[in-house]
């Protein structure tokens, strides 16, 4: 009888659950009703605890849900919202803002040393059956190309988890941050057959487990090819300086054709009026932004101004600060001023563009981003290779079905698709060789 109550606990090295509950009676208001039992509310808050810990560490960046009507009804009763305030009073857990019809609280865990532990209860295995008998409200509509795209994921298998470990054990020596959970969650625990979308959102975007897994990662995955787009956000604000500027096609053509070495804008316009192009109503930081986004070379030229930061770093700052940041931003980053002073007529365009949508700049792009990749996906499904996209990247899985496949036909699969959008992309391999 007692191997049929074992149960693997999640639980915080650092957090006395008698002291949490004592703070959870002295904070709660009971009016008439008698005080909860210290026995039930340690079961509760141990089984919460786990619950946060172990939907935590899955999450890239240590974040989770809980649905709160499931919860209270099954689990937590009308202890759930004091239990969750009481945790974040401690600074145990922070808590975002509730958004309806979206989804439920933010909960971000905040301390990370954790520990396992075997237990023997009753109470936990049932809340745990309920909990696998629940269903909750699909994140995306189920439909023919979904079917198809959870087959594919359903490819992906860890090729070296040695490898992965040893990159883990090498690199991530504090085994109290969320970073050494999370790296090793993906490796020790990743299960094939569980593979599939976990959500769609409303631009298009999909979500698995290859969207959140660590770039370090995934070589030892069964990856054949990766192929990004290249400065792929800087990239799709062409489709609309494009419109906005009238801009041909033949100027598009002869900038991406070209085998180019000088970027500078005054360069490119003689270029152009050497080939009988006149370009006298585009302003030539534009045609330079064109060119240097559709070469891959966006962001080099950041890097040489701030060049104590990596590549990676940059790229970060460039979308938070120029792409993503919001018109009401009480500040204008050394990021944003060095893109005004680059492309004054690009950065108009931009802004001109979030005050129109309301801020919603970022998901037009990411909607742009996921009507290109949804045709490249099905191109390849219809010559049966098993690929996925990973939002600007496509992803090729290591087999039987992808022997034929080669990096020039995929890469011509991509730029096709671009370019019925007047698109020219650069697209590079990230992983494999041709």
């Amino acid at each position: 009888m007692r191997k049929n109550t074992k149960f693997t606990l999640a639980y915080l090295k650092d957090v006395d659950i008698e002291y949490i509950i004592d703070m959870h009676i002295a904070y709660s208001e009971f009016e008439n009703k008698p005080k909860p039992s210290r026995g039930i509310l340690k079961q509760k808050y141990q089984y919460m605890l786990h619950l946060i810990i172990t939907r935590c560490k899955y999450h890239q960046d240590g974040l989770c849900y809980l649905n709160a009507q499931f919860y209270r009804d099954h689990i937590f009763n009308d202890h759930f919202s004091n239990m969750l305030s009481t945790l974040c009073r401690l600074a145990v857990i922070n808590m975002g803002e509730y958004m309806p019809q979206k989804h439920s609280r933010t909960i971000c865990l905040l301390d990370w040393n954790i520990g396992f532990r075997t237990v023997y209860n009753k109470k936990f295995l049932k809340w745990e059956q309920a909990l696998k008998k629940w269903k909750p409200t699909p994140k995306y509509e189920p439909n023919k190309f979904t079917d198809h795209y959870n087959d594919c994921l359903k490819c992906l298998r860890l090729t070296d988890k040695e490898g992965a470990q040893k990159y883990i054990s090498d690199n991530l020596k504090d085994k109290s941050t969320h970073k050494y959970h999370y790296y090793n969650a993906c490796v020790n625990e990743f299960n094939a057959d569980k593979m599939g979308i976990y959500s769609i959102d409303e631009q298009g975007r999909i979500y698995h487990f290859l969207t959140s897994l660590p770039r370090e990662l995934r070589d030892y995955y069964n990856i054949r090819f990766e192929l990004d787009v290249a400065n792929s956000h800087p990239l799709l604000t062409n489709y609309y300086l494009i419109k906005y500027y009238n801009i041909n096609n033949n100027i598009l053509l002869l900038l991406y054709n070209n085998s180019i070495y000088h970027y500078d804008g005054e360069y490119l316009g003689k270029l152009l009026k050497d080939n009988n192009i006149e370009i006298d109503d585009i302003p030539i930081d534009v045609i330079e932004y064109i060119a240097k986004t559709q070469h891959g070379k966006f962001y080099d030229d950041f890097i040489s101004e701030f060049g104590d930061i990596e590549r990676s770093e940059v790229k970060k700052k460039v979308f938070s600060q120029v792409f993503y940041s919001h018109l009401d931003d009480p500040f204008v980053s050394k990021f944003c001023k060095a893109f005004q002073k680059m492309y004054p007529n690009v950065y108009k365009v931009i802004h001109k563009l979030k005050v129109e949508t309301e801020d919603k700049l970022p998901h037009l792009m990411m909607k742009v981003e996921s009507i290109l990749f949804k045709p490249i996906v099905e191109e390849c499904w219809r010559r049966r290779w098993k690929v996925v996209n990973l939002h600007d990247a496509l992803i090729v899985f290591d087999v039987k079905e992808n022997e034929t496949v080669n990096v020039e036909e995929l890469t011509s699969i991509i730029k096709a698709v671009y370019n019925k959008h007047n698109l020219y992309p650069t697209v590079k391999l990230e992983i494999g060789s041709e």
